[in-house]
Order: structure tokens, then C-alpha cells, then sequence
């Protein structure tokens, strides 16, 4: 019985534990670890797929590239759902507006890295592989910078 709190624990201070212990529960954790590198993976994957397939003409197989993108990236968010982080308890005030310039940086990373493999003469592959390589890395690095601010945001409750 050491780990119990003393019987003689006046109310208030009772009180105060109890919605110290609530607010904690409510306030929102860091995305998981490997949500940043797992994510970063699928975007590699789906770019590399994706110039593959216009490599070799195959049109028809972009749908479902799609579709597998969809189906791993939305299975990832499932489980980081269920796990105990931002996703599960509600996204904080001041993380609005860093996690929409995080999606612009990711949209503006890819279409870089497109056109800096085009420009060294790169063919579908190259391109398709640099788009997805820059749109991961740059979603890795947001999930990283997104998990900071969250960090600094419940320091200051």
C-alpha cells in the first residue's frame, strides 16, 4: 500500500490532483515516432511507383497506386489514431496554421524535386522517385516540427 495516497489528504489538495490528472489526460501528446519515416516511406514508394509506371506506358495502374497509397497511408493514420498522441485527443489551438504550411511545403518539396530531376534530364522514374523522396522527407520534417510545437504549446499549460 505505499504506492496510495495518505488517507489524510485534505480535500482541496484532492481536488486539485484530481484536475491536474484530467487536464493531462486531455492534453494532446506528440505524434508517434514512426509516423514521420513510415509516412516518408509511402510517399517514396508511391512516387517511385508512380514514374515506373508511366516509364513502362502502363497507364491503367496509376488508379491503383492510388488506391494503395490511400489504403497504407490511411491504415497509418488509423493506428496513430489509436495510439495516445495528437491525432487521439484533439488538435491543440496554434497548430492550425504550421500544419497547413506544412502540407503547402510538402506539395512545394515535391514539385521540386519533379523539376530538379526534368532539369538534370531525368526520365519518369527519376522524376517520379525525386517528387515522392522530397514530399516524404519534407513530411517527416513537419510531423518533427508539428511534435516540437506541440511540445513547447503543453510546456506552457
Amino acid at each position: 500500500m505505499s504506492d496510495s495516497i495518505p488517507a489524510d489528504l485534505p480535500a482541496a489538495e484532492a481536488l486539485r490532483l484530481a484536475d491536474r490528472a484530467g487536464a493531462a489526460a486531455r492534453r494532446p501528446g506528440e505524434l508517434p515516432r514512426w509516423y514521420g519515416p513510415a509516412f516518408a516511406f509511402a510517399f517514396t514508394a508511391y512516387g517511385l511507383g508512380i514514374g515506373q509506371v508511366i516509364e513502362a506506358g502502363q497507364f491503367a495502374l496509376i488508379g491503383g497506386l492510388a488506391g494503395g497509397f490511400a489504403a497504407l497511408t490511411g491504415g497509418l493514420a488509423r493506428v496513430a489514431m489509436r495510439s495516445d498522441g495528437i491525432v487521439r485527443r484533439g488538435m491543440p489551438d496554434g497548430v492550425g496554421g504550421p500544419v497547413a504550411l506544412a502540407v503547402l511545403a510538402v506539395c512545394a518539396a515535391s514539385a521540386a524535386g519533379m523539376v530538379l530531376a526534368w532539369q538534370v534530364g531525368g526520365g519518369p522514374r527519376w522524376i517520379g522517385g525525386a517528387a515522392g523522396l522530397a514530399a516524404g522527407l519534407t513530411f517527416w520534417a513537419g510531423t518533427g516540427r508539428l511534435n516540437r510545437r506541440v511540445r513547447r504549446l503543453t510546456e506552457t499549460d
